[in-house]
């Protein structure tokens, strides 16, 4: 296949154009779109048009598709396809807009999701930008002394944490997932260390007391959120975003009115989580 890759922004975030995936990419088409994706953490395959099992092989570049834990937003004839739609609710039966504060995908998990992917299908007219945010761009530029730091601390990420910003859907009875991962992760297809961090699930601390952690987790969103660390995705037509959530944060915005948005949304298979150390945490007592 002829196709071209473009920086998006100085240090991450990517763009494919003149492919087509409803077409099966060559090895080397596949191993392009996936060095792309690891070496800039966030990749824009632009002018896509495809159905959930075409977006289905499409994800598999990437690895291997996963079940998403909330059933209710499963596409019925293709579950490992899930959706985010305009028209999502939470426990409350109120309309909602899905991930709206900075986070990263499923890190209350033992082997949190690689990646994420998301296929446009309807857009508004205006609004629904997806930002992102470079943790490894993040974790470069602390001072050293601050680095030496966050590499001794681990956090506990569970469901729905004790300072959680936001709702999260109900779940079922007896659900508690409750692991450890360290705040700082070494990516192990770059081998470049990231902060890892979750606004909506950290909920306890190693290395640090507990309103410390908290205060320490305030100056890092402060710092992170500069805009020199950010890529702002203004969504287009037919557009397929996929982001390495081992080196990216992000957010929604439901800044669109009443206007109708859906996109389909599948993520990827991961890897345990391991320190600056090489070495996984796990589950908590």
């Amino acid at each position: 296949m002829t196709f071209t890759i473009n920086p998006l922004r100085s240090g991450f975030a990517s763009e494919v154009v003149g492919i087509d995936l409803r077409q099966t990419p060559d090895d080397d088409t596949k191993k392009a779109l996936y060095h792309s994706f690891a070496e800039r953490s966030v990749l824009v395959i632009r002018d896509q048009k495809l159905e959930p099992p075409e977006f289905l092989e499409a994800a598999r570049i990437f690895g291997t598709p996963m079940l998403q834990d909330l059933e209710q937003f499963r596409v019925p004839e293709c579950p490992l396809v899930g959706f985010i739609s305009s028209r999502d609710k939470g426990a409350s039966g109120k309309v909602i807009t899905r991930g709206r504060n900075w986070h990263t995908d499923h890190s209350h998990t033992e082997t949190p999701p690689r990646a994420t992917t998301l296929h446009a299908v309807t857009l508004p007219i205006e609004g629904g930008d997806t930002q992102f945010a470079s943790m490894h761009l993040a974790y470069d530029r602390l001072p050293d002394d601050m680095r030496n730091k966050v590499d001794l601390i681990n956090c506990l990420h569970v469901w729905m944490s004790r300072r959680c910003p936001r709702p999260m859907p109900s779940i079922e009875e007896g659900f508690d997932p409750r692991f450890w991962h360290p705040l700082v992760r070494t990516n192990p297809d770059t081998g470049r260390r990231a902060l890892y961090m979750n606004t909506a699930r950290i909920d306890e601390f190693q290395g640090i007391e507990l309103d410390a952690g908290f205060d320490l987790l305030d100056f890092l969103m402060d710092h992170i959120t500069q805009p020199r660390f950010e890529y702002r995705h203004q969504w287009q037509e037919g557009d397929m975003l996929i982001w390495d959530n081992r080196a990216v944060m992000h957010q929604a915005n439901g800044d669109y009115g009443d206007q109708y948005r859906y996109l389909y949304r599948i993520i990827i298979e991961g890897e345990p989580v391991l320190n600056a150390n090489g070495e996984k945490l796990g589950e908590a007592a």
